[in-house]
Formats: structure tokens, sequence, C-alpha cells
């Protein structure tokens, strides 16, 4: 009976994660996003970047995200030459305003955002670990386009 029980809380975290996103929003983001503006406030430095120099600064095509109807995502990473270099993925839910990524590969991570879209514009603001230093501190603000 313990076994049992055991393997039924083990399933628990799979059946919710395999739930699909609800709302007018969730639909919304469903699709192809890539970035046009981000600026992250790290400390006292800020690390800002647009369309007009986005490869200059970063050294790396704009990210493209994927948002799937089944709650799960994936981005890649490109170089200048356009091959995937990295290419996080997991889970991604919304209540109300605020969306929260659950990394699962490469690493476990989870950020959220408060988001907002308009004329196939998405803004997301939320603290993130940019600085890699373990914490979530640094004020992240970004813009995607929805790719059609």
């Amino acid at each position: 009976m313990k076994k049992a029980i055991y393997f039924l809380l083990c399933l628990i975290p799979f059946i919710a994660a395999a739930q699909p996103p609800k709302g007018p929003l969730a639909k919304t983001l469903i699709g192809e996003w890539r970035n046009v503006y981000v600026k992250i406030n790290i400390g006292d430095k800020v690390m800002e970047a647009d369309s007009s120099n986005w490869e200059a600064r970063l050294h790396i095509k704009p990210i493209r995200t994927y948002f799937n109807g089944d709650g799960s995502y994936y981005s890649e990473y490109r170089n200048l030459q356009d091959s995937v270099v990295r290419r996080p993925s997991g889970s991604w839910i919304i209540e109300g305003d605020s969306l929260t990524m659950t990394e699962v590969s490469p690493d476990n991570s989870r950020m959220k955002f408060k988001l907002y879209i308009e004329n196939d514009v998405a803004t997301f603001t939320g603290l993130i670990d940019f600085a890699g230093d373990g914490k979530a501190d640094d004020l992240y603000y970004g813009r995607q386009r929805k790719y059609k």
C-alpha cells in the first residue's frame, strides 16, 4: 500500500504539468516569439539591446521562444551563423497577468514575469538571475514580437 501511495504522489507533478494553460492571455501567448528589445538592470549596471544593435551587443541572433499549447516551451539561442547554441526548455503557466516559466533543461530554475500582450508584442517584466550569482535580483524588461 505504501508503494502505491508513493507512486501516486510521484505522478502528481506530471499530471499537473500536463494540463494545458487556459484563458485568453494563454491562448494569445501560444506560438513563436522573437526578442526585439531587452533591458536588464544588474545592480548599478544596465545591459540594453534592441533590433538595431542586438547582434553586435549580444553576439547572438534574437532569441526565439516557442510556447506550446500543452504548457511546454523551449527557447533557441542562435549564434551569428544561425546555429542553435543553447536550447532551454520546460513548462509555463499563466495566473492572472503573471507568467511562470519553469526550466527543466539544461538547468532547473523558475522565472516569473508580469506579462502584457498587445498587437502581437509581448512585454515581460520580472526579476531573474542574469548575473549568475544564484539570486533572482536582476530586473528584466523585454519585448518579443509574435512571429507568423
